[in-house]
């Protein structure tokens, strides 16, 4: 009835990716709006309560069937799942998906411009 290291690391990864991209968002439009970014564009909560709502769904597989279930059959879409539309409807999703197109040189020169 545990779950294992991968059950935790691999939606941890998720999350720590989103958590990047909220916070690189929110750094670019501050430096291009010279505003306060809005509160609603927070893709972790989303995150973080899909992965909740995954770990219901794993232990109350894991009690109801009392046989040993992937965790990660639930977790990862949980948690990506509500990331993934959200960024789609958004049009996020690709820039979610393939990163940032920063280069170094351009982070040295934003650091400069500072």
């Amino acid at each position: 009835m545990m779950l294992g290291l991968g059950d935790m690391a691999i939606p941890g990864m998720l999350l720590a990716l989103v958590l990047c991209f909220d916070h690189r968002k929110s750094r670019d439009l501050t430096s291009h709006l010279d505003v306060l970014p809005m509160r609603g564009k927070k893709y972790i909560w989303f995150a973080v309560w899909g992965y909740a709502i995954g770990l219901v769904a794993t232990l109350a597989a894991r009690i109801l069937t009392h046989s040993p279930q992937p965790a990660l059959l639930y977790l990862v879409p949980s948690a990506l799942g509500p990331v993934v539309v959200l960024s789609w409807f958004r049009a996020d999703l690709k820039e979610l998906w393939e990163g940032s197109s920063e280069s170094i040189n351009d982070k040295a020169h934003r650091v400069a411009e500072v």
